[in-house]
């Protein structure tokens, strides 16, 4: 019975800080925040990408 009383006791606490709110919005924060570093590393790898990158061209002269 007394970890009945607990438990009720502990769901009132949860209810009246809103706890399920804040739980939400630290989601919703983190899920931003990890958009944020991916966006940044596809920019990054598409700024390589775009990069010029020097080629050595082979000629060769034939004596025909």
């Amino acid at each position: 019975m007394e970890k009945l009383l607990r438990l009720e006791r502990l769901l009132e606490n949860l209810e009246r800080h809103q706890t399920k709110e804040h739980v939400k919005n630290a989601v919703k924060e983190w899920l931003l925040a990890s958009r944020s570093v991916i966006d940044s590393v596809i920019d990054t790898i598409g700024e390589e990408r775009e990069a010029p990158v020097a080629r050595k061209i082979k000629i060769n002269i034939s004596d025909d």
